[in-house]
């Protein structure tokens, strides 16, 4: 008479495993709600970052004032976490006019999050220097689950070079 074996789990050890499984689940949910918040305002800024060196080099291949504001009306505002328009601007400064060109918008920043900067509008010169006098820095600010807030800032330099990193202005 020959044996069988027989190999696989009995429905005992499968549940044991699942329930093990969905404990570890919620052990981690937090930590990884952690790590998308600071994902969030990382990849924010980092796409900021990009609209702003794109917007850089459109003004030194073009030769002309290249501006990224919050657009009101027409006229750049301090709502910096609305969409952001990003515009040739030949015409009246910081404003959007008949002789400007859009050329792309970027999306506001999620709802619970915040963007600030200390001015109305960026706009990078023929030579992709920063017209005004001195530096100017974003703060994104979101709240972690456990109501700290979390904030990065990405700071742009007079000759429109910019730099990320993380900040205490959220408090």
């Amino acid at each position: 008479m020959a044996l069988r074996t027989v190999c696989g789990f009995t429905l005992l050890e499968l549940i044991i495993s699942m329930a093990l499984f969905g404990v570890f689940l919620l052990l981690a949910a937090p930590a990884v709600h952690s790590i998308t918040e600071l994902d969030r305002a990382k990849q924010a800024l980092v796409l900021l970052d990009r609209h702003l060196t794109l917007a850089r080099l459109h003004a030194i291949t073009h030769q002309t004032p290249v501006t990224i504001c919050p657009l009101v009306k027409n006229r750049c505002t301090n709502l910096w976490h609305q969409d952001l328009t990003i515009f040739t601007d030949r015409g009246e400064r910081a404003s959007f006019d008949k002789n400007d060109v859009k050329l792309m918008v970027l999306s506001e920043v999620h709802s619970s999050d915040t963007l600030d900067y200390p001015r109305a509008a960026i706009t990078f010169k023929h030579t992709g220097m920063l017209k005004g006098f001195g530096n100017g820095t974003f703060v994104y600010c979101t709240q972690r689950l456990t109501g700290d807030p979390l904030g990065l800032a990405l700071s742009i330099s007079v000759v429109g070079r910019s730099r990320l990193r993380e900040t205490n202005k959220c408090m």
